[in-house]
């Protein structure tokens, strides 16, 4: 196999949740860039719709709530059979802990917790099946530092990548790799306080090594890497992409 062909998806089902904007979308992008019949899923329908037509066919799209166990398993049913899990979708409310209402926290927690690891159950198991696949779960850069006003969040990431190991030694023997990427101040709308904030975006901007924030495009070039033949001895690690926030 010559080095190209690691990376050649083609022929491979790659399903990204979190796919309608920003970190999840940049994924699909890539990953049909280089071949992969992508699939779609987020709860944003228009912004499903709208990714799906630029891309094209043979790109399909699919909604559900990563909050709702039944929409995960309706999402599960209907899709089938992956190569690929990119499992992306969270959400971030920034508040101060004590200023998070009882349902606010109980919603980061279904979503970028509860949600994540029964999709990775449900769509682990019928790849430990079939003796194959990959799954790569979207971390965070606050696994490894604390930050201000993201205290589940942190929290429910930091849980993700224990999975991640876990998950990785249990199905290692089955050919199924686990892995994760933690990215670090990336510009999408869910980090939009540094967007509006002009004193935020300096402040947090002076603390990146390479001297700029993270773009979609940044965390997808891992993402294709990871998922890639290329990558078939890394299993059970949490990748840091963050520009080197983490390093001082």
């Amino acid at each position: 196999m010559s080095y190209a062909d690691h990376f050649d998806f083609t022929g491979r089902r790659v399903c990204v949740t979190g796919a309608a904007s920003g970190i999840g979308a940049g994924m699909a992008r890539a990953f049909a860039g280089v071949g992969a019949t992508v699939v779609l899923a987020d709860v944003d329908r228009e912004g499903l719709q709208a990714l799906a037509g630029k891309l094209g066919p043979p790109a399909e799209w699919h909604h559900f709530d990563q909050a709702d166990l039944a929409s995960i398993e309706g999402l599960v049913r209907a899709v089938g059979p992956v190569d690929v899990l990119l499992n992306n979708a969270g959400i971030l409310l920034y508040e101060p802990f004590l200023d998070l209402t009882w349902p606010d926290l109980r919603r980061i927690v279904d979503v970028d917790l509860v949600g994540p690891i029964a999709l990775t159950r449900l769509v682990g198991e019928a790849m430990v099946r079939r003796r194959a696949g990959v799954i790569l779960h979207t971390s965070s850069q606050l696994v490894y530092n604390g930050a201000e006003f993201r205290a589940v969040y942190a929290a429910a990431k930091a849980a993700i990548s224990q999975l991640v190991k876990t998950a990785a030694l249990e199905w290692g023997r089955s050919g199924v790799r686990v892995n994760a990427i933690a990215p670090g101040r990336t510009l999408t709308k869910s980090n939009r306080h540094l967007l509006s904030d002009p004193v935020e975006y300096a402040r947090h901007l002076e603390r990146i090594p390479l001297g700029r924030y993270g773009q979609p495009e940044d965390i997808a070039n891992v993402a294709v890497f990871l998922a890639s033949d290329a990558a078939a001895y890394i299993t059970g690690q949490t990748i840091v992409v963050d520009g080197g926030w983490v390093l001082p």
